[in-house]
């Protein structure tokens, strides 16, 4: 009886925990859309409170406005949004302002965006109107041309197959050699993406603050208006690396500030990729792709967008030498030790690393050394390389038992002077 009146007043205070975390729902409109961030485009959205949004100067931008669902989740303390519940498409004239005039009226349209090789390589285009929908008509026609010709090309795949075990079986029986013809490669699908098309309304503006607004029918839209905040995306490329220590080469060690110093055993080597980047003040990017995110004012954010196409660097210690980029490979140590071992790749092999390979010297006299690229069409990139030396156990002794002595240093005189005034 009472371990049933226990699992009863347990349900009961869960559904009231439950009902009493449940959001308050209520209707609002939110800017919704895919933002250019620098290289590509993200899924953004801006809650019916935020007062500005914020873009970044360089490529164009799809926005809309949406009227969903809209509620605040104390736990994660940012607003979430029900668009499968309920979602209408606000539409109207969207009319920029700056400085009390206007700089544009636009309308919306449809639009798609075209990465040539690929959602993940970036450099992507916003198409807009007739051509936007020409482009997703073209792309949807060559996919259905690669999957016929896939189709096709693993049926003579199939026969090519069938007829090697039919002539080998023959061989067997005594039948003379049949020479076979392979069929043609199976074709490689092209890294081609055409997104489908949506309306919004475009962005392309200079940097800048302005204010927008919807109106319908000459009437202003409830709910629609916002300031706009456009960044500048000048001088924002720069070069990163990352330190891939042998023993552990599956955790690289990022180094993105000119001014971080790498730290190096004398006679090791180490693996260092580089990468470009865009680098930004948290209150800069963050707005732009998470507007719910806190952004610190003064904090650096580098953005990783693709490998560096520098294929060289100069590394110096007592002299300098050049390095190429290295194919390498990583194999695993044998025996009860847990490490793995970093080697040049092999003819035809696959690498698992493209890095240049940076080897410290072993003498004990080098304490700095530096690694340079002139950049090469890109972002020049310099670090500072500390040779850290072993540890001397007699100086460190010595170091340690400074304090003490310091301490019995003027008791030891003291006793001294009062004996020799006795």
């Amino acid at each position: 009886m009472w371990r049933r009146l226990a699992i009863l007043l347990l349900c009961l205070s869960a559904a009231s925990a439950a009902k009493a975390i449940e959001p308050e729902r209520r209707d609002a409109v939110i800017v919704t859309g895919r933002v250019w961030d620098g290289f590509t485009f993200k899924d953004m959205f801006l809650p019916s409170q935020a007062g500005t949004l914020h873009l970044l100067a360089g490529q164009d931008s799809a926005i809309s406005f949406v009227e969903t669902q809209e509620y605040y989740w104390p736990l994660s303390r940012q607003v979430y949004v029900d668009l499968e519940k309920k979602r209408r498409e606000v539409s109207g004239v969207l009319t920029v302002t700056r400085d009390g005039k206007t700089v544009a009226e636009v309308e919306p349209l449809p639009y798609v965006i075209l990465y040539p090789e690929g959602a993940l390589n970036g450099n992507g285009q916003l198409l807009w109107g007739a051509s936007a929908i020409r482009a997703y008509s073209a792309y949807q026609e060559d996919e259905r041309t690669f999957a016929r010709r896939y189709v096709e090309a693993e049926a003579q795949q199939r026969i090519y197959e069938r007829k090697l075990l039919e002539a080998g079986a023959a061989r067997l029986r005594g039948a003379p050699v049949e020479v076979i013809a392979p069929p043609d490669p199976l074709p490689r699908p092209s890294l081609k993406l055409v997104t489908a098309p949506a309306a919004a309304y475009r962005f392309a503006l200079e940097a800048g603050t302005y204010e927008m607004a919807l109106s319908a029918d000459g009437l202003p839209v409830p709910g629609t208006a916002r300031r706009l905040s456009v960044g500048d995306m000048a001088g924002r490329r720069v070069t990163v690396a990352d330190v891939v220590p042998e023993e552990r080469w599956t955790r690289p060690i990022a180094t993105n500030g000119a001014d971080m110093r790498i730290f190096a055993r004398p006679g090791s080597t180490f693996y260092l990729t580089l990468s470009e980047a865009d680098r930004f003040d948290e209150t800069e990017y963050l707005p732009v792709v998470s507007p719910q995110q806190d952004a610190v004012s003064g904090r650096n954010v580098w953005i990783r967008r693709a490998a560096s196409p520098t294929d060289r660097v100069a590394v110096r210690f007592a002299e300098t030498q050049d390095l190429p980029l290295a194919r390498l490979k990583v194999v695993q140590t044998e025996g009860s030790g847990f490490g793995y071992q970093v080697r040049t790749a092999k003819e035809g092999e696959k690498e698992d690393l493209m890095a240049f390979a940076v080897s410290v010297p072993a003498n004990a006299g080098v304490s700095r050394g530096e690694i340079r690229s002139d950049g090469q069409g890109v972002a020049a990139f310099r670090r500072v390389i500390v040779v850290v030396q072993p540890r001397n156990d007699s100086l460190a002794l010595g170091l340690a038992l400074l304090p003490l002595l310091g301490w019995l240093g003027p008791k030891i005189l003291r006793r001294r002077k009062s004996k020799a005034g006795a």
